[in-house]
């Protein structure tokens, strides 16, 4: 399913990611077309949180500690919210996702 609201420069998709039952362990890897985000919960709900990260661009990591990590210079992200731990003034990009009939909804980039 997809729409897609806003304007030209901030176009964004709805994105049905699946049951919520279904994702049983969080953070959890999503894929949405070329973008890849991670699914967390924290204390204001689901979001996704992009794996691109915001201080020069490498691939933030899941491995299985208590934070990601950037492969590129080490950087370290809250599992939670995406806060940097290295540096406060940086944050992974965050998505909202509800719970709509008992489905995660994403509202993403179209990409």
């Amino acid at each position: 399913m997809r729409q897609v609201s806003g304007s030209a420069r901030s176009r964004k998709v709805r994105v049905e990611l699946g049951d919520e039952a279904s994702f049983t362990e969080l953070p959890a890897p999503v894929k949405v077309g070329d973008a890849s985000y991670f699914l967390v919960r924290g204390r204001d709900g689901y979001k996704l949180l992009s794996t691109m990260c915001p201080h020069q661009g490498g691939e933030i990591e899941d491995e299985g500690d208590e934070v990601f990590v950037c492969d590129g210079h080490g950087w370290q992200y809250e599992k939670g919210d995406g806060r940097c731990v290295n540096n406060p003034d940086f944050r992974m990009k965050a998505f909202l996702v509800t719970v709509q009939n008992d489905r995660l909804v994403a509202l993403v980039p179209d990409e």
